[in-house]
C-alpha cells in the first residue's frame, strides 16, 4: 500500500487542478464572447449592406457603374463582408441578376483571392476556391476548374467537376464525361448532374460516351441520353440492351422508356422473358413504346413472370379468363 500524500503536496494538487478548471472556464467564456461579438458584427453588416446587394440584382444598366463604385469605396472589412453575402446569394440566383452579383463580387476584390486559393497547398482551400470559381465565374475560372478537376485530392476533384455545370465549353463537357469513369474518384451522380446542367451542349459527347470502353461511362451516358433525350443515339441504346454489364443494360432500358427505338424490341423481349429486375425494366421499356410497334412483343411477354407482366401492364391470365 502506497503512503498517503503529504498535506502540502495534496494542497498543491488541489490548487493546480482548480486553476486549470478556472482557466478552462475563462477560455470558454472568452470564446463565447468573441463568437457573439463576431455574430453581432456580422448581423450589423448584413443589415447595413443587404439593401446595397439587393439593389445590384435589379439595377438598370446605367445604374450599375455607380453602384459598383459605392462597393469599391467601402472599407476592407465591409468589402469582405459584401463579398461573402454575394457568394451566398449566388446559390439561388441565376440569369441577369447573377451577372450583376458577380460584378459586385469583382468590385469587392473577392475574385483575386479565389483565383489565388485555387492553387493553395491546403485541399480545403482549393475545394472552397473551386466552388467559388463556379459561382463567380471570373476570367480564367474555366481553366482553373479544369486543373482542379484533375487535383490529387478526390474532394477537390468532386467540387471542381460540380462547379463545371455552369460552363458549356467542350472542355467542361469532357471533364464531366471523364468524371463518370470508374477510377475518377468522383461520384458518378456528380458527373451526371453536371451533364444535365450543360444540357444539349453535351449531346455530342454523350453519344460518343455510349461506346466508351469503361462500363461506368457507358452506364452514365446511357442514363443521361434518356434524360436529355439526346437525338441520334437510339441505335446505340438498343445495342446497350445486350451489353455485358448489367448496370449498363438497365440504364439503357430506362432511357428507352423516354427514347423509344423499335429496333430495340427483340433484345428487350429476350431480356424481359429472362425475368428478374432486368426483365421488369425491359417490360416497362416495351410498354412505353407506341402500341403500333408492340403488339407482338406484348403477346410474347404474356408468357413472362408475374412481375414482368405487371411491368408491361398486362392483365393476369385469370383476369382475362
Amino acid at each position: 500500500m502506497s503512503p498517503p500524500l503529504a498535506p502540502e503536496l495534496l494542497q498543491a494538487v488541489v490548487v493546480v487542478t482548480a486553476a486549470l478548471v478556472l482557466g478552462m472556464i475563462v477560455a470558454l467564456l472568452v470564446q463565447r464572447a468573441v463568437r457573439r461579438r463576431r455574430e453581432r458584427r456580422s448581423a450589423a453588416l448584413d443589415a447595413r449592406y443587404r439593401r446595397l446587394v439587393l439593389e445590384s440584382t435589379i439595377a438598370e444598366d446605367d445604374e450599375v457603374p455607380a453602384l459598383l463604385e459605392r462597393v469599391r469605396g467601402l472599407d476592407d472589412a465591409a468589402r469582405e463582408h459584401v463579398g461573402r453575402m454575394v457568394f451566398l446569394m449566388l446559390r439561388g440566383v441565376t440569369g441577369e441578376a447573377a451577372d450583376r452579383l458577380r460584378a459586385v463580387a469583382v468590385a469587392t476584390g473577392l475574385a483575386p483571392r479565389v483565383l489565388a486559393d485555387a492553387r493553395h497547398r491546403s485541399a480545403v482551400r482549393r475545394a472552397d476556391a473551386a466552388e467559388a470559381l463556379g459561382r463567380l465565374a471570373p476570367e480564367g475560372a474555366l481553366a482553373l476548374l479544369l486543373e482542379l478537376a484533375d487535383d490529387p485530392d478526390p474532394t477537390v476533384r468532386t467540387v471542381a467537376v460540380r462547379a463545371l455545370g455552369g460552363f458549356e465549353a467542350p472542355e467542361a463537357v469532357g471533364a464531366a464525361i471523364d468524371a463518370l469513369a470508374s477510377d475518377s474518384g468522383v461520384p458518378s451522380t456528380v458527373g451526371a448532374s453536371v451533364l444535365l446542367q450543360q444540357g444539349s451542349t453535351a449531346g455530342d459527347r454523350v453519344r460518343l460516351a455510349l461506346h466508351d470502353r469503361d462500363p461506368a461511362v457507358r452506364r452514365g451516358a446511357a442514363r443521361i441520353a434518356g434524360l436529355l433525350q439526346v437525338p441520334g443515339c437510339g441505335d446505340s441504346l438498343a445495342a446497350l440492351v445486350r451489353d455485358e454489364h448489367e448496370s449498363v443494360r438497365l440504364a439503357a432500358m430506362r432511357s428507352l422508356e423516354r427514347l423509344p427505338v423499335r429496333a430495340a424490341l427483340p433484345a428487350l423481349v429476350d431480356a424481359a422473358l429472362r425475368g428478374g429486375i432486368e426483365g421488369e425494366a425491359a417490360a416497362r421499356a416495351v410498354a412505353s413504346m407506341p402500341t403500333t410497334w408492340t403488339a407482338a412483343a406484348l403477346e410474347a411477354l404474356a408468357a413472362g413472370e408475374p412481375g414482368v407482366r405487371r411491368a408491361a401492364g398486362l392483365r393476369r391470365p385469370e383476369a382475362v379468363a
